[in-house]
């Protein structure tokens, strides 16, 4: 053992409890900055989770172009075929099928533009956190037709309430006009103020109808086991629908191609968390 060492050996316990106090002290700032970048990284996923059950899902099949252009024309023309191939991947929890179109929606007093969604009541229960965020009245039923809900922001807007009367006016995927009345059955509340604010939801079969869909929809709507799953989840997917004649080709994307802001925020948030410890 070199001189230098020895000096060092028997400085440090030349005063026993100021060493003490100096390693205890070192042993709690690292014990802390391990806590704090666990529970940081932690809650990326309760946070991604969170998003994804109120509207996106972890994985969405949509026709290619559709993400960027939400065209009406834009469609899964066999949505049931896209569900067998979802059947057969196990990492697959439960998925659903939406319709979307952008539309007016007027009320006695006012009129705003909003995104109409068809849903399947019973499916997207098993996906989307919807049905708990009902605030009043109640979740659509499967046999409901003329039934909306309505976020409470939108329902603020329009000053309508349970029961009242909703027009929509838009256009069919054909081209038509896509024109019918519902009455608010539900209002519900995400706390996203911008999905509140702008979407009313009906039923996926009324939506078919109206919008002249032909039984084709937007979205093929996944959730998965695990958010561990998601990659092997597209994996899967994709690897299916290449197996189906398609005409128009339809793509599989996971929720960080489809809410690419929320993946930006996490790694910022990351980054500066970084620095912070760094410091």
């Amino acid at each position: 053992m070199s001189i230098d060492i020895k000096m060092a050996w028997r400085n440090i316990w030349r005063n026993p409890r100021r060493t003490i106090l100096t390693i205890s002290a070192i042993a709690f700032a690292s014990i802390l900055l391990v806590f704090m970048l666990s529970f940081q990284l932690g809650s990326y996923g309760a946070m991604i989770n969170a998003s994804v059950r109120i509207h996106t899902g972890h994985l969405q099949v949509q026709a290619k172009g559709y993400q960027n252009k939400k065209s009406m024309r834009l469609v899964v023309p066999d949505p049931v075929a896209v569900g067998g191939i979802l059947d057969k991947v196990p990492e697959v929890d439960a998925y659903t099928f939406r319709a979307n179109a952008f539309s007016l929606a007027s009320s006695n007093e006012r009129t705003y533009g909003i995104m109409v969604i068809g849903i399947d009541p019973v499916r997207e229960a098993g996906v989307s956190a919807l049905k708990k965020l009902i605030r009043r009245g109640s979740y659509l039923a499967e046999g409901d037709t003329n039934q909306a809900l309505v976020g409470e922001l939108l329902a603020k807007n329009l000053r309508v309430g349970l029961g009242d009367e909703l027009t929509i006016l838009g256009q069919g995927r054909d081209g038509s006009i896509a024109a019918t009345v519902v009455k608010v059955k539900g209002i519900y509340s995400s706390g996203m103020d911008e999905f509140d604010r702008s979407s009313i939801h009906i039923p996926l079969k009324i939506f078919q109808d109206v919008y002249s869909m032909r039984g084709a929809v937007h979205e093929v709507v996944a959730i998965g086991t695990s958010l561990r799953d998601v990659s092997e989840m597209k994996n899967a997917a994709r690897a299916g629908l290449r197996k189906l004649d398609q005409k128009h080709p339809l793509v599989a994307l996971d929720w960080d191609e489809i809410m690419p802001g929320l993946l930006q925020a996490i790694e910022m948030d990351l980054v500066s968390g970084i620095i912070f410890c760094s410091f």
